[in-house]
């Protein structure tokens, strides 16, 4: 952290990115860095591959979020949160040339540890977690949005504290955050219990595709293209629906298959296990990562094709062979 501190004291001009399809933690890390920045004295700019979801529009200085920044973007460092690689950051990475500093802050074990300066530790719930650290060595007091902000970060990628990476200092720094006048029934209910019709319909859709595999340990569901066309839900509103598969009684490993609708012939993976199955392993495979319990990954093919790659694997990894046999 403290290399970390002193490049932020050191440059003037930062931009702050985070992982493509951005969730909780990397818009409320990202805006309450850019808040911690800015009280600091520096001038701040957050650029992203994607939108904000709408599910997290109601953060007020989530409009400060760009996505097409112009070419003439001013700034000497980047803060990149939240992301095991450079290469999760999509297009923004064009823009980190090399005369910019880059600084690391990241909390998968799977980080592969780029930039010039970086602090990535797996011990943190969440890159929310190790922002507000930030705040408390420098001696800086949020705002209410970014207190807000770094809460949101916490409750999602815990699972709402559910999850294993959820421990005292996490419980902690979420009670010293709703010390801000933060409400987290009106939080849960602003992120979770806001869904339109054609939300519940497009769930529906996808927990008819579960399937199990012959043990009953693996389950899995899938996001079509013809699901989203049918409903015309919001992709980014299927951010939890893997929790579903990993619910089922038995299911060690979860496994959600997403069909890009920007590009074709890309597959968006997630995992989720519990117990010791280490589902890092799983996506590191196919060039993504994580957490042990949580990651992600892109395999370009067709749905069947790549389902039957992932399953393989995840059978080798529970020690089972080729069984992937589905009922």
């Amino acid at each position: 952290m403290e290399k970390i501190l002193s490049q932020i004291k050191k440059h003037k001009k930062f931009l702050i990115t985070a992982h493509i399809n951005p969730e909780g933690d990397a818009i409320g890390s990202q805006l309450a860095m850019k808040e911690l920045l800015e009280k600091i004295g520096k001038k701040v700019v957050i650029v992203d591959n994607d939108p904000v979801p709408e599910h997290y529009k109601f953060l007020s200085s989530a409009r400060f979020i760009l996505n097409s920044p112009g070419k003439n973007l001013d700034f000497d460092a980047a803060v990149v949160l939240d992301c095991p690689t450079l290469k999760r950051i999509g297009r923004v990475n064009d823009l980190l040339t090399e005369d910019k500093f880059v600084i690391n802050i990241d909390h998968h074990i799977s980080n592969e540890k780029f930039g010039d300066a970086r602090w990535v530790d797996p011990n943190a719930s969440s890159a929310g977690e190790m922002v507000y650290m930030l705040f408390k060595r420098l001696g800086v007091k949020p705002s209410k949005d970014a207190a807000l902000a770094m809460y949101i970060a916490i409750l999602t990628d815990t699972g709402s504290f559910n999850y294993d990476n959820t421990t005292s200092r996490t419980h902690q720094i979420a009670g010293e955050l709703m010390d801000y006048g933060i409400d987290p029934a009106t939080v849960s209910e602003d992120i979770y219990e806001r869904k339109e019709i054609i939300d519940i319909k497009f769930l529906g859709m996808v927990l008819a595709t579960v399937k199990l595999n012959k043990t009953g340990e693996v389950a899995f569901l899938e996001i079509a293209k013809r699901m989203l066309k049918a409903t015309h839900a919001d992709a980014a509103k299927s951010e939890g629906f893997v929790n579903y598969a990993r619910s089922i009684n038995g299911v060690k490993v979860a496994v959600i298959f997403k069909e890009d609708l920007k590009k074709p012939g890309i597959i968006n993976i997630s995992f989720r296990s519990k117990g010791d199955v280490d589902v890092n392993k799983i996506a590191s495979a196919f060039g993504g990562g994580g957490h042990m319990k949580a990651s992600g990954c892109v395999i370009a093919g067709t749905l069947p094709g790549v389902k039957r790659k992932v399953m393989s694997k995840i059978e080798e990894v529970l020690g089972r062979g080729q069984n992937n046999n589905n009922r």
